[in-house]
């Protein structure tokens, strides 16, 4: 009688083990079931497009607040120099010159942040314009990345420019903050305002190459239904 109870407590014991095995195949097959699927190749390609799009949108928003930060930076300094003479205002956090350049310096950061993400979707891209696969609008693949090459350039041209016209700006604040001669304050303006004039040329060549790629984003979705 003992033996029949051992054996009848063993089978439990083996169906329990069974059981619970059962339970973790299915549940692993439902997480595999759940697993997201990797993107298709139009699907890549559709998220590339919008991504270039949002990104140039918010390129545009940063160059104007750039621009914007330049044009105000030359009429402060006059007003804020006569106002606050034998000081460089540049290094006064209190001075709105610093402040107008501090909202620059973040757009710039923000700007050199949203064209790596465009050279990442440049990337993808690129790799489906060598790959021609097919049922993929190639050409217009290959249009958009070319405009995007054209931007990198655009992007690199103007880091340079702004690096030397921040290095003018700094020599320029220290030069002039206790100068009082206005014939030396003219010439000295009128060397540093040779930057501005170079800056707002390059970044309307980038905003017409921005537009150039976000209109050839929108091509290639309407490509791509």
């Amino acid at each position: 009688m003992q033996e029949v109870k051992e054996g009848s407590s063993m089978r439990r014991r083996n169906w329990g083990i069974l059981g619970s095995f059962i339970i973790l195949f299915v549940f692993a097959g439902l997480l595999g079931s759940c697993e997201r699927k990797p993107l298709t190749d139009k699907a890549q390609v559709r998220a590339s497009a919008n991504t270039v799009i949002s990104t140039i949108k918010d390129q545009g928003t940063e160059l104007t607040a750039i621009t914007n930060s330049l044009e105000k930076s030359q009429s402060l300094y006059l007003k804020e120099h006569k106002e606050k003479p034998n000081e460089n205002l540049l290094k006064n956090k209190q001075s709105d010159v610093y402040a107008n350049v501090s909202k620059r310096t973040t757009a710039l950061t923000t700007l050199t942040t949203d064209y790596k993400t465009l050279n990442s979707a440049a990337d993808t891209l690129a790799g489906f314009a060598k790959s021609k696969t097919p049922n993929l609008p190639t050409e217009q693949i290959q249009d958009l990345v070319q405009s995007l090459k054209i931007i990198s350039l655009d992007h690199d041209t103007f880091s340079q420019f702004m690096d030397e016209f921040t290095k003018a700006e700094q020599t320029f604040y220290a030069d002039t903050a206790d100068t009082t001669d206005e014939k030396a304050m003219d010439t000295a303006i009128g060397r540093f305002n040779q930057y501005y004039g170079a800056l707002y040329q390059q970044m309307e060549i980038m905003q017409a190459n921005l537009t150039t790629a976000q209109q050839q984003s929108k091509e290639l979705l309407k490509a791509l239904k």
